[in-house]
């Protein structure tokens, strides 16, 4: 039973991994984040809007990003811009020019990130044993010896 046993630990070990890696995509979320502020003439950027042209949501958002906060949303149709484009936005809001910055980042906060660590860890575990057992059996388990 005992290669029966390497086996299945290696086996739950990978498949712990792939877990891990499946779960991490629900931990990617967006980030919206005040950059500058330019007074006068209008900075070169690829995308401009204008303030008044935002929708409700998008309007919030961009007011707590104007005031200092890292906003993070789900979701990419709440970005406020076009939905694909991630990088620079420039916003004009009463004659004030501001540069907020969208990217994409892996939030480890959320239940998505916790489980998809959570896995990771247990799967490097389950693999490091099934090795442990195969090459080193003559050696105990270094956590569990007094």
């Amino acid at each position: 039973m005992g290669k029966n046993l390497q086996f299945a630990l290696l086996f739950v070990g990978f498949s712990l991994l792939v877990g891990a890696l499946v779960a991490g995509i629900g931990a990617y979320e967006y980030e919206v984040k005040k950059v500058d502020t330019v007074t006068g003439i209008a900075p070169e950027l690829e995308e401009f809007i204008v303030y008044e042209d935002l929708d409700g949501r998008q309007k919030r958002i961009v007011d707590r990003a104007l005031a200092g906060e890292a906003v993070a949303v789900r979701r990419a149709d709440e970005l406020p811009g076009k939905r694909e484009k991630m990088g620079k936005l420039g916003v004009d809001k009463n004659g004030t020019y501001y540069v907020l910055t969208r990217r994409m980042f892996f939030n480890w906060r959320t239940d998505f990130g916790m489980a998809s660590l959570s896995m990771g860890f247990a799967g490097l575990a389950a693999i490091s044993e099934a090795i442990r057992r195969r090459r080193f059996s003559h050696r105990p388990v270094y956590w569990l010896q007094r």
